[in-house]
């Protein structure tokens, strides 16, 4: 038989293929040499037993299947079900990573609290219909007080910076601040700096 163009990739080739099989879905003989010969591998079945051989006592569990799916597979690969399952499962662990990480990055403006004088905490007068969404925001860097009208006061020490600004502005009227005075003058520029480029 001529030899193929890949000849000495000849087992690494026949691994690649096995790998790719499961009890559920084995490879005969017959596509095994296809596969081969479509890596321009040319192979006779006596070699290709060989090599099998070879890479059992490499360690791999290679095994013959007979019955209405007949062939040679690896044992321990997953089948396509298994590897979706696998796949979606990674993708959701990603996702809640990713989501988990944006959130910290999103709320980098808190800080834990402090009990010097000059680290005075921002009191946010919060609208109660949004109560869930401001707590899920602040969480335990804020102590909250619950107002007699349909309101509550967030205290929570912040790094007052762009961000920080962003998430009032994106909550509208629902949190307003209402101390310190130096924190209400800074967003009050804050929010004049943006309008004047719009004018």
């Amino acid at each position: 038989m001529a030899k193929g163009i890949n000849q000495k990739g000849k087992i690494l080739y026949l691994e690649k293929i096995l790998k790719e099989s499961n009890e559920t879905h084995p490879c005969t003989m017959q596509e095994i040499i296809g596969k081969l010969q479509e890596y321009g591998v040319s192979a006779e079945r006596k070699s290709i037993y060989d090599d099998m051989e070879v890479l059992r006592n490499y360690g791999m569990d290679i095994r013959f299947k007979r019955g209405k799916a007949t062939g040679y597979y690896v044992a321990g690969q997953p089948t396509a079900a298994e590897v979706s399952t696998e796949t979606v499962g990674k993708a959701e662990k990603a996702e809640q990573a990713d989501a988990v990480e944006s959130s910290k990055k999103a709320l980098s403006w808190l800080l834990p609290f402090s009990d010097s004088e000059d680290d005075k905490p921002v009191k946010l007068l919060c609208s109660a219909k949004k109560k869930k969404e401001i707590q899920e925001a602040l969480g335990n860097y804020a102590q909250y007080k619950e107002k007699e009208d349909d309101s509550f006061v967030a205290a929570v020490q912040v790094d007052e910076n762009p961000e920080f600004y962003g998430w009032l502005v994106s909550m509208g009227r629902d949190v307003v601040i209402m101390k310190p005075k130096k924190a209400v003058q800074a967003y009050r520029d804050y929010l004049k700096g943006i309008l004047k480029e719009y004018k």
